[in-house]
């Protein structure tokens, strides 16, 4: 028997919403217990439990596998869970990282602005890209299994550099497509031009003409 759910605090955040709306899809799903869904989704219960508990963020891939569990569509609520996302993001970001993050989100081309000189900032474009795409370190690791979440997570917090073998693996895990890519390579060979013989072994028609927004 599924154990009650703690009653979340009457608030109109948007967190909240979130969590009472997982909470009423595991209700019309007749309640099964977390361990139930757990098995169904494949994500843990600890995550499940977090996901309906309006205290953080979860993942995409948490609300997808809670949704697919109590057999809906995940599309139901993934706009809700985007401008949640990006909300949360861009009051964290300063000013020129949060107009990024709004211009991926409306025009949904994710390319790095030309400003991008350093590497530190690069780091941080793409975790606020990984986090904005729904996925944790873990998921990463998983899409892309050449790097543990460990890496990942030291590369994404700049204590280890930007590669092209590992600007390959969260371009890929990220789903970005080869134009928007392309100009991630040109970001990177600008800030270390000794990756351009790797990034070229990538991406062999690689080259300096490719225009990217501001």
């Amino acid at each position: 028997m599924a154990r009650p759910m703690n009653t979340l605090p009457v608030d109109e955040d948007q967190l909240v919403t979130l969590a009472a709306a997982l909470r009423a899809v595991r209700a019309r799903a007749g309640t099964p217990s977390l361990a139930e869904m757990s098995l169904r989704c494949g994500v843990c219960v600890a995550s499940l439990s977090d996901a309906h508990g309006g205290r953080k963020l979860p993942t995409w891939r948490t609300v997808e596998g809670y949704l697919r569990a109590c057999g809906v569509d995940p599309g139901t609520l993934r706009p809700s869970w985007e401008r949640l996302r990006l909300a949360q993001r861009t009051e964290q970001a300063d000013a020129r990282h949060a107009a990024v993050l709004k211009r991926w989100a409306s025009t949904r081309e994710i390319t790095p602005p030309r400003w991008v000189r350093d590497e530190a900032e690069l780091a941080q474009l793409l975790d606020h890209m990984r986090r904005l795409c729904g996925l944790s370190l873990r998921d990463l690791a998983s899409r892309r299994p050449g790097f543990s979440h460990h890496t990942y997570g030291a590369v994404l917090r700049g204590e280890r550099p930007v590669t092209a073998d590992m600007l390959a693996a969260v371009l890929h895990a990220c789903g970005i497509p080869p134009t928007s890519a392309r100009r991630w390579y040109l970001a990177l060979l600008r800030i270390r031009p000794e990756e351009t013989p790797r990034a070229r072994g990538l991406v062999p028609d690689l080259s300096a003409d490719a225009s990217t927004p501001a």
